[in-house]
C-alpha cells in the first residue's frame, strides 16, 4: 500500500478539478490529483467537446444541402457516422493529451482510481495497482456526474440509450425518440435530426430549456418543428417497452411512439454515494449534492465541493472552472471574491442559444422595474450574408438607471456573442455605454448594440 502526503488533494479530474489542480501548483502548493477514469472529465471526454464536434458535422452537412441557396453546385452529400465519430474522439484525444501535459508541466501528481473518505484529512484511492492512502491539508472535491436513468426505461445501452451511447452509434437509426428538453436533450436533437434521423422531443415539463428564458425555450421549439423536429412538452412517459426491432414509449397524454432507439436525457446524478462522505464528517442532501458557502467551503474547514457536486446552481463546465479557480487562489492566494450573478449559458442546438443575468421574469420577481428590447438577426447584414437569418437578441434592463440585468440570445454564434453580454453585465454597463462602444461592421455583435439602442427607445436598423 502506498502512503502520499500532500498539501492538496483533488477528486476528480474534470473541468473543475483539473484546473483547481494547476492553479494551485502554480500557486505553489503540493498537489495531487486523483481521477478513476480519463483527464478532462466529462465535459472533455463525454459531453462539451464530444458533442459540439459532432455538432459541427451536422451543421455542415446541413449547410451543404443548402449549397444551391449560395450559389453553388456541390455532388450529393452522405453523412458517414464511423468517419464522425472517429474525427470526434480524434479531437478527444488531442485534448487529452494536452491536460496531461499541463498537469505534467505544472508536477501535479497524477493517482488513478476511486477516492473515498477514511478521515476529513485522509483519502483511500483503490486503483489498478492497489489502493493508496492519501493524507491532505485540503480537499477538493470534484467528483462529477453521471447520467440518470429510471427503471421504468429499461436502460440496456443498447436500444435504450444515454449520452454517453449516442456518442458512439454504430449506426444512424431511422427514428429516436428523446426524453428530455433540457440542454443535453435538445442538443442531441439538432445532431441526429441534421444527419437525417427521425427525431421526437419529449420533454414533462411546459416548454423545451425549461431553465433558461421562456422566449428562448419556445423559439427553440418553433425552430425545431420547422426543421421536422416533432416536440411533445407536457408530456410524461408512463412505460416503456420492446421487442428486436424497436422501443415502444406510452406517454401520459394516451400517445403511443415507437423507434429504434429511445435517448434518456432527464438529467445526471451526483456520485457522493461512493465518496464516505460521513467518513469527512459531510453529508449529501437528497439530490446528492454536497451543501457549501460562497466561500464553496463545505460544513468540515479545509474541505471543499465545486462543480455539479456542490449546492451552486450551476451545472455548466465553465462554472465548474471558474469555481476551482476561485478555491484554489483562495487557498494559496491571491484572493479572489467568487461571484456568479454574471454566468453565461450556452446551448449548442440550431440555432444556438445563450443566455446571462436575468431573465425579466427574475427581476419582476426581485422588485425591479424593467424594459426589454429585442432585435432580429433578420435586420443584421451579416446575419444574412452567412445564411443565418433566424433569431433574435433580448436584453432586459432596469428602467430608471438603463443597467443591464440580462442578455438572451437565439441564433448563429451566440455562444461567442454572450462574452460580450457578460462582461457588460458583471460590470453593470448601462445600455447608453453598450450603444455607446463602436462595432465593427459588418458583425453579428452589432445585434447587441441595436438591441441596447432599441432600449433607449433608439433603433435605427428597426
Amino acid at each position: 500500500m502506498e502512503s502520499i502526503n500532500t498539501q492538496l488533494a483533488v477528486i476528480g479530474a474534470g473541468p473543475g478539478g483539473y484546473v483547481a489542480a494547476i492553479r494551485a501548483a502554480q500557486r505553489g502548493a503540493k498537489v495531487v490529483l486523483i481521477e478513476k477514469d480519463q483527464v478532462g472529465g466529462v465535459c472533455l471526454n463525454w459531453g462539451c467537446i464530444p458533442t459540439k464536434a459532432m455538432i459541427a458535422s451536422a451543421e455542415l452537412y446541413a449547410k451543404i444541402k443548402k449549397a444551391a441557396d449560395y450559389g453553388l453546385e456541390v455532388g450529393e452529400a452522405r453523412p458517414d457516422l464511423a468517419r464522425i465519430i472517429a474525427r470526434k474522439d480524434e479531437i478527444v484525444k488531442c485534448l487529452v493529451l494536452g491536460v496531461q501535459g499541463l498537469l505534467k508541466k505544472n508536477q501535479v501528481q497524477l493517482v488513478k482510481g476511486t477516492a473515498r473518505f477514511l478521515s476529513p484529512q485522509m483519502l483511500a484511492v483503490t486503483g489498478p495497482g492497489g489502493e493508496t492512502v492519501i493524507q491532505a491539508e485540503k480537499t477538493i472535491i470534484a467528483a462529477g456526474t453521471v447520467p440518470f436513468v429510471p427503471s421504468v426505461f429499461g436502460y440496456d445501452g443498447k436500444m435504450v440509450i444515454t449520452s454517453n451511447e449516442a456518442l458512439n452509434l454504430s449506426g444512424l437509426p431511422a427514428r429516436m425518440i428523446i426524453v428530455g428538453g433540457g440542454v443535453i436533450g435538445c442538443e442531441f436533437a439538432s445532431i441526429f435530426q441534421a444527419l437525417g434521423v427521425e427525431v421526437t422531443v419529449v420533454e414533462m415539463l411546459p416548454h423545451l430549456l425549461p431553465l433558461l428564458d421562456p422566449e428562448l425555450g419556445s423559439g427553440l421549439a418553433r425552430s425545431c418543428k420547422n426543421r421536422g423536429i416533432k416536440i411533445l412538452t407536457g408530456q410524461k412517459v408512463e412505460a416503456v417497452s420492446k421487442d428486436e426491432s424497436e422501443v415502444r414509449v406510452e406517454l401520459s397524454s394516451g400517445e403511443s411512439l415507437a423507434a429504434e432507439k429511445v435517448l434518456v436525457a432527464i438529467g445526471r446524478r451526483t456520485l457522493a454515494a461512493e465518496l464516505d462522505l460521513e467518513k469527512a464528517g459531510l453529508a449529501a442532501d437528497a439530490r446528492g449534492r454536497i451543501p457549501v458557502g460562497r466561500d464553496l467551503q463545505t460544513a468540515v474547514p479545509g474541505i471543499y465541493a465545486i462543480g455539479d457536486l456542490n449546492t451552486m446552481p450551476y451545472d455548466l463546465a465553465h462554472a465548474a472552472s471558474y469555481q476551482g479557480l476561485a478555491v484554489a487562489e483562495t487557498l494559496y492566494g491571491p484572493g479572489r471574491v467568487y461571484e456568479d450573478e454574471a454566468m453565461p449559458n450556452c446551448v449548442f442546438t440550431v440555432p444556438e442559444i445563450a443566455s446571462v443575468g436575468l431573465t425579466s421574469e427574475e427581476a419582476v420577481e426581485r422588485g425591479l422595474v424593467t424594459r426589454i428590447a429585442k432585435f432580429p438577426y433578420l435586420a443584421n447584414g451579416k446575419a444574412l450574408t452567412m445564411g443565418e437569418p433566424e433569431g433574435w437578441v433580448k436584453m432586459v434592463a432596469e428602467a430608471g438607471s438603463g443597467k443591464l440585468l440580462g442578455v438572451h440570445i437565439i441564433g448563429a454564434h451566440a455562444s461567442d456573442l454572450i462574452a460580450e453580454a457578460a462582461l457588460a453585465v458583471r460590470h453593470g454597463m448601462t445600455a447608453e455605454a453598450l450603444s455607446g462602444t463602436i462595432h465593427a461592421h459588418p458583425t453579428l455583435a452589432e445585434t447587441l448594440m441595436e438591441t441596447a439602442e432599441g432600449l433607449e427607445g433608439l433603433a435605427v436598423h428597426i
